[in-house]
């Protein structure tokens, strides 16, 4: 068929009369001066832009003019996928890379761009300046021969730039290496387009490369992966915000480098947190913030929803995101904080425009969401966050309800959820990565800031809910009990005390600041007069809510400062939830069911789930061994900064793991279901005691035990509840099996100058004399042969 309609039209040719054929064949230019017409009219007929670059494309070029004014003005320069492939772990939206870069002029007229590197800096009037300079040289990432300088603008070539894998523009090296990048493809690579707006300039790049990566399907199939780039040039503010300077008692992410100056006798380090930059819209309303009147923002945090999100669950993202709206009213704001559909039906507006906040929906299996956030490195400012939602993280926050709640919620009783209360756990976890892009670090600390038994007080709970901190990992209230009758306020998290406080610490202006130094003297009386009575041991008072324990990066065993644990008291704490747990477990079956779920996926899962959370709870418990509670304070507060946890309580927690682990927790294996779960029933328990012997030694043991619980009598006492007289089952003698195991294994790896080397010498020692004892067991005399062997082999000299 495609031979038809040309042989149709040379008929028709050969049916006119020669005159008609001739006028038609002159009419008709030839190839060469039909190319040479096309050029000439691309050539006449340039595409220029105006923006904060004019950009203009003529044929296959691209041409930035760029103001005298933008040459040393920075500029913030962000890289997010517009496409992906397949299983290669990124996905349209994530962003890959970061620069702040400047434009200088060069001899031989040259435009060169600059990566700002910045580590340390100096004030520009300052003599120390040059120094600072010269010895903190930023790379030069491209040049531009100048094509014209005209009216105050520097018209250079870019076409090299777009078409080129410039690494400072691309997939950054560590990106590559784990994508399997080989090598890039330009001829399988094309500018896809290039806008630009009065603040920053948008550019989509489609870049192809060849790739070794086994798990990319369209590596495996083609040898080559191709990704949709938008690089966004953004101006950043000529006059930075003023910083807000670090203070680790609220927890806030920050940026840093280190400030010289004349003046100085000593370098000063400058750490800063992250923030939106919110000011009152005018004097008068400046006026009135001081008054103490609720002022909307010159301009408001505004945050858009993916249109690729289903339409069910876009409201809950949106309340998610302004339940933030009362924090910022203890800063003085009203209205602050907002959130919008996306206007799909607009086509002048792109989600990769840095513009724009977005919560992007992501089609992936990934039991996630994460909320990052891009700000001004020289000040901390917040400038925009493209919050990744995988669409699988409603499995995750499933599981979690059905496994910490099932006993309260009767809807939590199923596989699947009804929409409104899928909606409401996709809103707290919209909550929790909204407070990370206003610049809100996870509190790992807050939820040991509540009584174990207000958790069951249906009044308190419902009032002030189950943790003050959204920012905690505190998830859902299983210290509750049916008997409690507490409703879904009492067992969601919410944003609360401490989050509240730490927007009004970051965000409140301080009035009489003139820079960072002063703000911090400002800001410090209000922190100062909030922590008065905050704790300044391991106690908690009733004005402590606002405290912050830092989980991650505060290197000290603190275990008020876990994730996934509730209250005050591990062990009450975990006693509530096993009993939870002992209700649920012959309940899996009714609840996981479903028509379609012919092997029981669905149950299997779920009692994996069951054995994490009952993990979790012995993993909170050890923490407090050998645990040490770090207390950030100032010079005028008073308190020890560290503080041991004493060797009582220290012992009452090896008593409660050795209660419900080493004693086999038989109830694990006794519903008759969980006979079609495992080929043998007894590795229901099995995993439970490995995962416990590895946390008792090498966890306790390589974080050191605090002064008050010396290893030596640890192990002893250890060593007493694994090896009872008589003859151990089949599951004490594993335990037994994997507790010398984990013992030599620590032994061999841990380094002379561990303190608890000796200890677990001496306890590798006691342990073969003992076992070496004859015993009348067939089985049990074999059992610690076994063990002696494997001791001797351990402490033999080769």
């Amino acid at each position: 068929m495609k031979h038809v309609f040309p042989l149709i039209l040379c008929g028709l040719l050969l049916a006119m009369p020669a005159t008609a054929r001739k006028k038609k064949q002159s009419a008709k230019p030839s190839a060469t001066a039909a190319s040479a017409g096309g050029q000439q009219a691309s050539a006449a007929k340039p595409e220029t832009t105006k923006g904060l670059f004019t950009v203009t494309k003529q044929g296959e070029d691209y041409f930035f003019e760029i103001a005298d004014s933008l040459l040393s003005r920075e500029f913030l320069t962000t890289v997010r996928l517009t496409q992906a492939p397949a299983n290669v772990g990124k996905f349209a939206g994530e962003q890959v890379n970061q620069q702040t870069i400047y434009f200088e002029k060069a001899p031989g007229d040259k435009l060169l761009m600059r990566s700002n590197i910045l580590m340390n800096t100096a004030d520009s009037i300052d003599a120390i300046n040059r120094a600072v300079t010269i010895s903190n040289t930023n790379p030069i990432v491209a040049a531009f021969k100048i094509e014209s300088h005209a009216k105050g603008m520097y018209k250079v070539k870019v076409t090299s730039l777009l078409n080129d894998d410039n690494a400072a523009f691309s997939v950054p090296q560590y990106y590559k290496q784990n994508f399997g990048l080989t090598g890039f493809l330009p001829q399988l690579s094309y500018v896809e387009s290039v806008k630009t707006f009065p603040m920053n300039t948008e550019i989509r790049l489609v870049r192809t490369f060849m790739s070794q990566q086994p798990r990319s399907m369209a590596a495996s199939a083609t040898g080559k992966v191709t990704f949709g780039l938008n690089i966004s040039f953004v101006l950043l503010p000529k006059k930075p915000m003023m910083r807000r300077l670090f203070d680790p008692r609220v927890g806030y992410f920050t940026d840093d480098f280190v400030y010289f100056s004349d003046n100085q006798q000593r370098v000063e380090p400058k750490r800063f947190i992250t923030r939106w930059r919110l000011e009152p819209k005018d004097s008068a309303d400046m006026e009135k913030m001081k008054r103490g009147e609720l002022v909307e923002p010159k301009k408001p945090i505004t945050f858009y929803i993916d249109p690729a999100t289903p339409k069910q669950w876009r409201k809950y993202l949106i309340q998610g995101v302004e339940d933030w709206q009362k924090a910022f009213e203890a800063a003085g704001f009203k209205n602050a904080i907002l959130a919008k559909e996306w206007p799909d039906s607009d086509k002048t507006m792109s989600m990769e425009d840095a513009r724009y906040s977005v919560i992007r929906y992501l089609a992936a299996p990934i039991e996630n969401a994460y909320g990052p956030q891009v700000h001004d490195p020289r000040s901390g400012e917040i400038l925009e966050s493209h919050i990744c939602w995988y669409h699988n993280v409603m499995t995750l926050v499933h599981d979690w309800y059905m496994i910490q709640a099932g006993t309260l919620d009767e809807a939590a009783r199923k596989m699947k959820y009804d929409t409104e209360l899928m909606g409401e756990l996709i809103r707290f976890v919209s909550s929790h990565e909204v407070g990370h892009t206003l610049g809100l670090r996870h509190n790992f600390g807050s939820s040991s800031t509540v009584p174990v038994d207000s958790l069951r007080n249906k009044a308190f709970v419902e009032a002030h809910g189950h943790t003050p901190s959204i920012m905690d990992y505190a998830r859902f209230n299983y210290v509750a009990q049916p008997e409690d009758e507490i409703s879904r306020t009492g067992i969601f998290p919410r944003i609360g005390d401490y989050d509240i406080w730490a927007i009004k610490w970051g965000y409140t202006p301080m009035w009489n600041a003139f820079d960072d130094n002063s703000d911090h003297y400002e800001l410090e009386k209000m922190t100062k007069e909030a922590y008065a009575n905050a704790r300044v041991d391991s106690k908690i008072s009733a004005q402590s809510r606002i405290w912050f324990g830092d989980g991650e990066t505060n290197t000290t065993r603190d275990s008020r400062c876990q994730t996934e644990d509730l209250g005050d008291d591990a062990i009450k704490a975990s006693y509530y939830g096993i009993r939870n747990l002992k209700r649920m477990l012959p309940q899996l079956p009714e609840w996981t069911y479903q028509s379609n779920d012919i092997y029981s996926t669905n149950l299997k899962s779920m009692y994996q789930q069951m054995m994490g959370q009952f993990l979790r709870y012995m993993g909170h418990v050890i923490r407090n061994i050998g645990g040490v509670y770090k207390n950030y304070g100032t010079v005028d507060n008073g308190g020890n900064v560290y503080i041991n946890v004493s060797k009582a309580r220290q012992k009452e927690c090896l008593k409660f793991v050795a209660d419900n682990v080493i004693t086999e927790p038989t109830w694990f294996r006794e519903p008759a279901y969980v006979q079609s779960l495992f080929p043998d029933v007894n590795n229901a328990t099995y995993g439970i005691a490995a995962r416990t012997m590895m946390l008792l030694v090498n966890s306790s043991l390589l974080n050191s035990l605090n002064a008050e619980y010396q290893a030596s009598e640890y192990l002893q006492d250890l060593t007493n509840y694994i090896f009872k007289n008589g003859t151990p089952s089949q599951y004490t003698r594993d335990v037994q099996k994997l507790y010398v195991q984990n013992l030599i294994d620590f032994f061999k790896s841990a380094s002379l100058s561990n303190d608890a080397r000796p200890a677990v010498l001496s306890t590798l020692k006691q342990l073969r004399k003992k076992l070496s004892m004859p015993v009348a067991n067939a089985k049990t005399q074999a059992h610690n042969a076994s063990l002696v062997d494997a001791i001797d082999r351990a402490l033999v000299i080769k």
